[in-house]
């Protein structure tokens, strides 16, 4: 089974690298934004199985309100990435429901291990919802 991963990151560099890696862990379909608007657009049409959401998205809308818009909208698991690690940040990340946190710096080894974590929740979460 694919997974579908859209990718929210406002630094190309780490969104390239995001791309790359969860690509070539396989059965993964990849697509990017780098804003908030974009990603709930992309959504509409693409409907991902998971987004990876940086925190500190510039543009109108942060990843913590992005978040909370595809979590109401969509109903769609996301997982925060993330370079603050400040408890006020992060507190109201974790209200929001995700179903991972990824901190930055993250080296590909990391990204690969946490990715199959993720998978594992996505899967265990469309079993207990199948049920």
């Amino acid at each position: 089974m694919t997974t579908k991963v859209l990718i929210v990151e406002d630094n190309l560099i780490i969104q390239m690298f995001i791309e790359h890696i969860i690509t070539n862990v396989g059965s993964t379909h990849v697509k990017t934004a780098d804003n908030g608007e974009d990603a709930l657009y992309i959504i509409e049409s693409y409907m991902p199985d998971v987004v990876l959401l940086d925190i500190g998205l510039s543009g109108t809308l942060n990843g913590i309100e992005t978040a909370t818009l595809i979590k109401e909208k969509y109903k769609i698991p996301f997982v925060y990435i993330t370079g603050s690690s400040d408890f006020s940040t992060l507190e109201s990340a974790r209200k929001t429901g995700p179903i991972h946190i990824l901190k930055k710096p993250i080296d590909e080894y990391e990204l690969t291990s946490e990715f199959e974590i993720i998978r594992q929740k996505l899967y265990e979460s469309k079993f207990e919802s199948s049920k």
